[in-house]
Formats: C-alpha cells, structure tokens, sequence
C-alpha cells in the first residue's frame, strides 16, 4: 500500500505531465481560473461578471503585450539569446506587457 506521500508525488508528477503539453502558461491559468471561482463563489457571487470581465480584460492585455513584442522584435527573442542581450529582451518583453496590462486596466 503506498503512502499518502507517495500517492499525491505520483498525482502530482502526472499533473504536471499533462500541463507541460499546454505550454508554460498553462498553469497560471488554471490557477486563475480557480481563484476566479473561489472569489466569485465564496465572496461574492453577484459581481462573477464582473469578476470574469475584468480578469478576462486583462488577461486579453497581457497576451497582446507579448504578441506586440514578438511583432516589434521578431529576431530578438530572449530565449535566443545570451548575456546583456537576454536581459535586455526579457526587460522589454515585461515593459510592454506591463504597459498593456495597465492601460487595459485604466479604461472602462
């Protein structure tokens, strides 16, 4: 009989198996998607719209700021590159998405 340990280290190896096929932000959506819902259900059910439009606005602008980025600098992608030069794409990459993050944020 395996231990509790052991079972859960299996569930999880599994978990993480599955999710390694969606893709690095697979995760993070899902967690998302789970705290929505805790929020949502548990705090306040009548504001789930707006609860979902809001995380879905900027969610929508995060993704837009990587897709400006990738169209922008289409040969400099910080995974291809070394030193000063991946630092210096990494902290692009995060400038844009945070200005689209928050200027989504900012409207209505």
């Amino acid at each position: 009989m395996a231990s509790i340990k052991d079972r859960l280290s299996r569930a999880y190896e599994h978990f993480a198996a599955v999710l390694d096929g969606f893709g690095r932000m697979a995760l993070w959506a899902l967690l998302s998607i789970v705290v929505l819902l805790v929020i949502a259900v548990l705090f306040n059910p009548a504001k789930f719209g707006s609860y979902l439009w809001i995380v879905s606005k900027l969610s929508l602008a995060a993704v837009m700021g990587y897709g400006f980025d990738r169209a922008a600098s289409p040969d400099a992608r910080p995974s291809q590159l070394e030193g000063i030069e991946r630092a210096m794409a990494q902290t692009r990459r995060a400038t844009l998405m945070a200005a689209t993050i928050i200027a989504a944020g900012l409207m209505p």
